[in-house]
């Protein structure tokens, strides 16, 4: 009885030394055919682009652009003003994989840089998605009575705002969105400057006393406008 429970358990062992190699091979395999198809891959991004070199150049300067350059923010987004402002030369100087070579950097569509001779048939293009802030300046006036309030068309960080009572008037608080953040109750007067939230629309308004207030309230601002974009970069190295 020993003998034979010795003879029936050999092909148990055999078996799982079969699996053990047939994992392996496996195992052998996939990591072969992974590979494969990653120099594939890069093959195919090389045939693409028909030059590495530039493709390398296009790609670091559309990251560099987007990230740190004479372009961007220090929160991440391009200063439209900056954009409008920038050449061929502050972007080579600034960017090392624009130098020494023919480049044209393309933002929202519009031409802003461009050094030798670009066209759509010539260099590698490279593309990054990125935020544009742009500003503008909005004013607005309105008459203090019982419900005195106005809003201005845009988000901003920071408002300006002139308070001027008429005789008789007196002008205890200023609320921005229902929030109070100026308050005398002898009265408000003058033009003062307060911070606020860009999560919404200013709208400003007064509390006023007196027999018939009236006056004048003049609101000014920096009005702050986000939009998404495109970046491309390409290069002829």
């Amino acid at each position: 009885m020993s003998r034979e429970h010795r003879h029936l358990s050999q092909p148990t062992s055999c078996r799982g030394q079969t699996t053990l190699a047939g994992l392996a091979i496996a195992l052998v395999l996939l990591t072969a055919v992974t590979t494969t198809s990653v120099v594939l891959a890069d093959q195919a991004l090389v045939d693409a682009t028909g030059n590495p070199l530039e493709q390398r150049h296009a790609e670091s300067a559309a990251s560099a652009l987007v990230t740190d350059s004479p372009l961007t923010m220090a929160d991440g987004t391009l200063s439209a003003e900056r954009v409008n402002q920038t050449n061929a030369s502050k972007l080579a100087s600034a960017i090392p994989a624009l130098r020494g070579t023919d480049f044209r950097v393309v933002v929202d569509d519009d031409v802003v840089a461009t050094r030798g001779d670009i066209n759509n048939t010539t260099g590698t293009t490279a593309t990054r998605g990125v935020g544009l802030v742009s500003t503008r300046s909005d004013q607005i006036s309105f008459a203090i009575d019982n419900d005195s309030r106005g809003s201005l068309d845009g988000r901003t960080d920071q408002l300006h705002i002139d308070v001027d009572p008429a005789n008789g008037t007196t002008v205890r608080a200023v609320t921005v969105n229902d929030r109070v953040v100026l308050h005398r109750p002898t009265g408000v007067e003058g033009t003062h400057t307060v911070n606020v939230s860009t999560y919404a629309d200013p709208t400003v308004g007064v509390e006023a006393t007196g027999p018939a207030p009236a006056g004048q309230v003049t609101v000014s601002a920096t009005i702050i406008e986000r939009q998404p974009t495109r970046v491309e970069v390409t290069v002829d190295a």
